[in-house]
């Protein structure tokens, strides 16, 4: 065996966009592979992000442990640029450095291209990594990308696990020293299921899993449920599913066994989860939604994606405006409080009225936390094809593909406006305008959510007001120019005013 001892390495990135509710997530994938190696190899899980570790920490942390090998994920594309410089560091102590994740999968050649990186893992890591260490070598590995003289090499696809129920459990304990917070809360993280069966043209999940859809049975889920709720310190768990709400039978069944099993304590009757989801599978099936809520989800993010049928359509979301306000309704039925995302330049033949029309829109859908991201077209996405065929990118430098950077050509306006109708769209919808009845609701649902002990102890209501104003000035920056009356202007809504505050942005951009 060619490898002995492995540092599996979260690089502190710091994305504007990802970053955006100053969370810090358990990193499940380094914990999936560390659990398929630990029984051949010292393996050891450094969280550099977590710890908020400098580049000189996690040198000296390097050289003390003496890894023969470095293994990194890159989370998100705009982390590249930052875990590549941790692999750097690895490269300089001559470790073997391997990479995976979405983003490595999604690019592979201009991902292996970098002088730091030896070896790419395509797709699941688990079972690659296993036979990588097994053998010492990547040479007929499948899943694997590596140089070989010069030459980068491309071994076959490793085929997807078919019975996800036999995936060991992450390795929790390399990670509990690490304190894990998400929306100011303690959390942890688990994965029930991979992939979509959707294809949204946006979205890169179904190219990565081939647009296909495997779950865990309800049973293997409760039984991780149970070992999470051991630890005292986790109030919450992320259902970091991409799409977990595609057979609503399954979730029907596994909220009555998350009740049964908090009312036989195996699981703590407080512990609370939020997820993604679909508005227009909770508006099919409003009683399972309710029971969800009964079971514990009380927060869910969601993709709006477009505020009327005709941007659904474009982005190939594959539900009506109806079903989204109808899932938003039984959502709050269900006193789960609904996180929402509009995309913004997702038609490239918007104009400036538009945009202003989608925001107008999207304060009047109801969302509890509502937000924006500009187009971004991941690689190997639908949307990325397409524009990079159009020569619309403006560029490929992946670490500015954070979801509020313009990287795309628009038709109707520059990137500098389309930035700045962005951060308009935040100053309306996101409570940096004033609007206090919004905030009111808010915080009357976190209250009958979880409580008003929980929602105003200190540490987290001093962590969510030092967010708040944070986020704050970065609106107020970024509309800078438009003076109060103009930012007010879409609240009025008529033609006279859409047509003054066009005219004000274009001018003041």
């Amino acid at each position: 065996m060619k490898w002995n001892k492995i540092l599996l390495l979260v690089a502190n990135y710091r994305c504007t966009g990802y970053d955006f509710y100053d969370s810090a997530f358990p990193p499940l994938a380094l914990e999936y592979i560390a659990a398929y190696v630990e029984d051949l190899v010292d393996v050891i899980i450094l969280d550099s992000k977590a710890d908020n570790l400098s580049l000189k920490q996690v040198k000296k942390k390097i050289k003390e442990y003496g890894p023969d090998l470095v293994g990194l994920s890159v989370p998100v594309s705009s982390a590249i640029n930052d875990v590549l410089l941790y692999a750097k560091i690895a490269k300089d102590f001559s470790c073997t450095t391997v990479i995976g994740g979405w983003h490595p999968t999604l690019a592979v050649e201009q991902t292996l291209s970098s002088p730091w990186i030896d070896i790419l893992v395509r797709g699941e890591g688990e079972f690659t990594f296993r036979e990588l260490i097994e053998k010492g070598t990547p040479e007929n590995v499948n899943g694997l990308s590596y140089k070989s003289n010069g030459e980068l090499i491309h071994n076959p696809d490793r085929p997807f696990l078919k019975n996800l129920d036999e995936l060991k459990f992450p390795a929790r304990h390399l990670v509990k020293q690490y304190k894990y917070k998400a929306f100011n809360m303690n959390c942890d993280a688990i994965e029930t299921s991979r992939g979509c069966p959707q294809a949204c043209r946006f979205c890169s999940t179904h190219v990565v899993y081939k647009r296909s859809w495997r779950p865990r049975s309800v049973e293997n889920v409760i039984r991780e449920l149970e070992v999470i709720s051991k630890n005292k310190k986790i109030s919450d768990v992320f259902f970091v599913d991409d799409n977990i709400l595609v057979n609503m039978k399954r979730i029907e069944k596994l909220c009555m066994e998350i009740i049964r099993a908090k009312r036989e304590r195996r699981i703590k009757k407080h512990l609370h989860f939020f997820f993604q989801g679909r508005l227009d599978s909770m508006a099919r099936y409003p009683e399972i939604t309710k029971l969800m809520g009964k079971a514990g989800f009380w927060l869910v993010l969601v993709g709006v994606e477009a505020t009327d049928n005709k941007g659904l359509k474009h982005v190939e979301k594959g539900c009506s405006i109806e079903n989204i306000k109808k899932g938003i309704e039984v959502l709050h039925e269900s006193g789960i409080i609904v996180m929402g995302n509009v995309i913004i330049g997702a038609n490239l033949d918007d104009t400036v009225e538009d945009v202003l029309i989608t925001i107008k829109r999207t304060r009047e859908l109801t969302l509890d936390l509502p937000s924006f991201t500009l187009l971004t077209p991941f690689p190997a996405t639908g949307f990325y094809i397409e524009l990079k065929e159009k020569n619309l990118l403006l560029t490929e430098d992946y670490s500015k593909y954070n979801w509020l950077t313009p990287v795309i050509k628009t038709q109707n306006f520059s990137p500098k406006v389309l930035r700045k109708l962005l951060f308009l769209g935040f100053y309306h919808v996101g409570f940096y305008g004033g609007d206090w009845p919004t905030k009111w609701n808010l915080l009357r649902r976190g209250i009958k959510s979880r409580g008003i002990k929980y929602i105003f102890h200190p540490g987290r209501a001093y962590r969510t007001v030092k967010s708040y104003f944070t986020w704050r000035k970065i609106v107020m920056d970024n509309i800078q120019g438009l003076n109060k009356e103009e930012r007010n202007q879409l609240l009025l809504g008529n033609v006279k005013d859409m047509i003054e505050l066009k005219q004000a942005i274009i001018k003041r951009s």
